[in-house]
């Protein structure tokens, strides 16, 4: 009777973290923004169904001949105690979408066009700036040599110095995390940059980026790189990732 009561109540808590998640609109660090209605709703089920279940259960256990018995530490599983610190460490800290780190743990998808297909990207409906995943997409799926050299570029992302030992530190990525249901499935779409005497930010600094795509050898494979880059610093959107097919 315990165990299912506290079982109740902590996916009460569950619940209503995502609930508070939706009402800080701090949802789209985990999940799509299309879900964001769903998982309101189910939260909102949830809690009333299990708020139910408890009360239910506070009943029976009061309309029964009450059994003496101590609480026993012993008899709660490990799990349950890493399940606890997990929900208070999401009250208590500001949630944050995937760090620059993830970087290194994540490989960027490998696009495969039957056809070659070369065409210069242009910025979703309602936006003004192509995205890295259009980009991106755009160049992986040309098999035309040099065919966007000297094509003019304006990106949005942060930066990534992490994974330069390969490329010196004459480069830096521009970075987005792209997803297509949750942070979970989240794969990176990135860009080297030009450093000049201007740009030199710190891992994870969001930029806005403009100046011109190049091929050049770097690390011994041809690579578009953005050069004559000017950047300018800006806030962490408010959604950080990229939606895949957008």
């Amino acid at each position: 009777m315990r165990v299912n009561l506290l079982k109740s109540i902590g996916g009460i808590i569950v619940c209503g973290y995502i609930l508070l998640l939706a009402c800080r609109d701090q949802l789209g660090f985990y999940i799509h923004p299309r879900y964001h209605i769903f998982a309101s709703i189910i939260s909102i089920v949830g809690i009333v169904l299990l708020l139910i279940d408890t009360m239910l259960q506070l009943k029976f256990k009061s309309a029964t001949k009450p059994v003496k018995s101590k609480f026993n530490p012993k008899q709660v599983k490990p799990a349950s105690y890493l399940a606890i610190i997990i929900l208070l460490a999401g009250y208590l800290l500001p949630p944050k979408p995937l760090s620059p780190s993830s970087l290194a743990q994540r490989e960027s998808p490998a696009i495969i066009e039957p056809e070659s297909r070369c065409e210069i990207p242009k910025p979703r409906e309602g936006s003004s700036i192509v995205s890295v995943n259009r980009w991106k997409t755009a160049i992986n799926s040309c098999k035309q040599t040099s065919y966007f050299n000297n094509a003019d570029i304006s990106i949005i992302g942060f930066v990534s110095n992490g994974l330069l030992k390969n490329y010196g530190y004459n480069y830096f990525y521009i970075a987005r995390y792209v997803i297509s249901c949750c942070a979970v499935d989240s794969v990176p779409m990135k860009i080297l940059v030009e450093k000049n005497f201007f740009i030199n930010y710190p891992d994870g600094t969001w930029l806005t980026v403009k100046g011109k795509l190049s091929q050049k050898v770097v690390n011994g494979q041809a690579e578009y790189v953005i050069t004559d880059a000017r950047a300018a610093k800006i806030d962490q959107p408010k959604y950080p990732y990229e939606l895949l097919g957008v």
